[in-house]
């Protein structure tokens, strides 16, 4: 006759217990080392110092001889944006017998490309703006390397090399409003129409300013205007803004009047 059921006792209880605790936590511990694969990808810092500190020296106790010696018309000296934009003005000058020295495997300095996956994509933040049609030489070189091209009095740009621009957007009552202005359906109603005119107002101002060709880049062939007549002792840029948007009663409801269009901005 087998002796009589007992139940759990405390200790085979806690037993269990410590056991599943710890079952839990080597679940969620790190599984050994991370098997990612890559490496720095940029300028080489061996390369450099060799450079700085010049080869070692041979047998001899002299640094080696140049391998090859040539006699040339020009030398760049790097080949970063301004080596590349010096070899091209030469070469349009007619100097052809020039030759352009660079330290890595590819030009472009900090400006160079990269491909991941077989995408390219850049190094470093090195975008270029669509330029204006006061960029005349910008345009010359987007056009003499396949990037830009005229279809029928417009622009057309390989779409490979553009990128799309960031969206902006506010938190406004607790949610995401897509935007760089608050949204008119998001204010109060006696606030819409108001806000509307306002927004209204500084876009036809702003197209206005721009249509007058004031702030064209490069700035040497921007048009003077009032708009630009600021005295020395004025405020930064960015108060300034703000004081031309606030003269004109245009500002972001709940900002007050120095949070104007002009100086909003949030991600």
């Amino acid at each position: 006759m087998s002796p009589a059921w007992r139940g759990p006792t405390r200790r085979g209880v806690l037993a269990a217990g410590s056991a599943a605790a710890l079952a839990l936590i080597a679940g969620c511990a790190r599984r050994g080392g991370a098997d990612y694969e890559g490496g720095w990808v940029g300028v080489s810092a061996e390369r450099g110092h060799l450079l700085r500190n010049g080869p070692a020296p041979g047998k001899s106790g002299s640094a080696p001889m140049p391998a090859e010696a040539k006699r040339v018309g020009a030398i760049v000296v790097g080949g970063g944006i301004a080596g590349l934009a010096a070899a091209r003005a030469l070469l349009h000058a007619g100097v052809d017998d020039l030759r352009l020295l660079e330290l890595e495997d590819s030009a472009g300095g900090n400006s160079r490309g990269h491909a991941l996956g077989g995408m390219r994509c850049p190094l470093g933040a090195h975008y270029l703006p669509m330029p204006g049609p006061s960029a005349v030489e910008v345009i010359e070189l987007l056009e003499e390397l396949g990037v830009r091209k005229t279809v029928q009095g417009r622009p057309a740009y390989d779409e490979r090399m553009l990128c799309h621009s960031p969206q902006e957007r506010l938190f406004i009552d607790g949610a995401w409003r897509e935007g760089l202005l608050p949204p008119a359906e998001a204010l109060p109603a006696e606030e819409r129409a108001a806000t509307l005119a306002a927004y209204r107002a500084f876009s036809a101002a702003v197209g206005e300013l721009g249509g007058a060709e004031t702030f064209e880049i490069p700035t040497q062939r921007s048009r003077w205007s009032p708009a630009r007549s600021w005295p020395s002792w004025a405020p930064p840029a960015a108060a300034r803004a703000r004081c031309w948007a606030c003269s004109r009663g245009w500002t972001v409801p709940g900002r007050g009047a120095c949070g104007s269009m002009a100086g909003t901005s949030a991600r």
